[in-house]
């Protein structure tokens, strides 16, 4: 009991320090979020066009895809790209207008003067049942904004400027999925699509996903990728330097802090392994 106990000590010391005293290293270098950062960057928008970002997890992924979600959409915030915030999954509910409020408030304290609106910079069409059903019928749609009809505050969605008159889903220049859920990113590569269109994904998984995330990497229907907790975090590190007032300081702590449980984790893991050997050779010296 007393080896347990002194396990759970120092795996609350390691994550509990950088936690307290605001600990922070340089993540690791990850391409694919340096691919999807490059992805997002490309973008080019007319009047009418947008991105569409589904945020679909909820409290038990929080720790890894928040972070997701609020660095992808930072980035769309500083491009001055309009959002469709919507979900998959009910329980996203609530991401769906804290993050992209947090975001806003941080970029406005940035930078006095500038403004992102609900209604212009991002709206918020809310939770949408129906799964694949309900994808597929959008990407039929004549127009998006119509389709999509009001959003969480009962407005029509036609009725702000800048998602007016978007049209068919060829206009949505870029589509991103944060989850850790199973089933729901395949929904949006296999329906969100025409005969003339395939729209430019890019994804936020969390770390049990990745393996099947990579297959979709690899073959080039996925073009950019947030690794866990990790990927968030060196995206944040490439956003900080093209844009240096950028700073998302509690991403890096726990990053940080997640990296430490993890050296901690294979210190005993070694450490279990040496002392048994080194008793068994003692054992057959005595």
């Amino acid at each position: 009991m007393g080896g347990r106990r002194l396990i759970y000590l120092l795996m609350i010391l390691a994550v509990g320090l950088p936690i307290v005293f605001g600990i922070s290293q340089k993540p690791s270098r990850l391409v694919s979020a340096e691919r999807m950062y490059d992805v997002v960057e490309q973008v080019r928008v007319q009047p009418g066009e947008v991105a569409m970002i589904w945020l679909d997890f909820g409290p038990n992924t929080i720790a890894e895809n928040e972070p997701q979600a609020q660095v992808l959409i930072e980035h769309l915030f500083r491009r001055r790209i309009p959002v469709i915030l919507l979900s998959q999954y009910q329980q996203a509910e609530r991401f769906l207008t804290k993050i992209p409020n947090e975001v806003a408030q941080r970029l406005e304290a940035e930078m006095p003067g500038q403004q992102w609106r609900y209604g212009e910079a991002w709206v918020n069409a809310g939770f949408r049942p129906g799964g694949a059903i309900f994808i597929q019928s959008m990407a039929n749609a004549v127009d998006v904004s119509k389709f999509l009809g009001r959003d969480v505050n009962g407005m029509p969605i036609s009725h702000y400027p800048a998602f007016s008159s978007i049209g068919g889903v060829e206009r949505v220049k870029l589509v991103g999925e944060i989850t850790g859920l199973i089933g729901v990113f395949d929904n949006i590569i296999q329906f969100f699509q025409k005969n003339d269109y395939r729209p430019t994904i890019v994804h936020g998984c969390t770390s049990i996903t990745i393996p099947e995330a990579y297959i979709f990497l690899d073959s080039g229907q996925l073009k950019g990728l947030l690794e866990g907790i990790a990927g968030a975090a060196w995206y944040s590190e490439v956003l900080k330097k093209h844009f240096p007032s950028s700073e998302n300081k509690e991403l890096l702590v726990t990053n940080t802090a997640l990296s430490a449980a993890h050296v901690v984790l294979i210190l005993l893991i070694v450490l279990g392994n040496i002392v048994p050997f080194f008793e068994r050779r003692r054992a057959n010296h005595g």
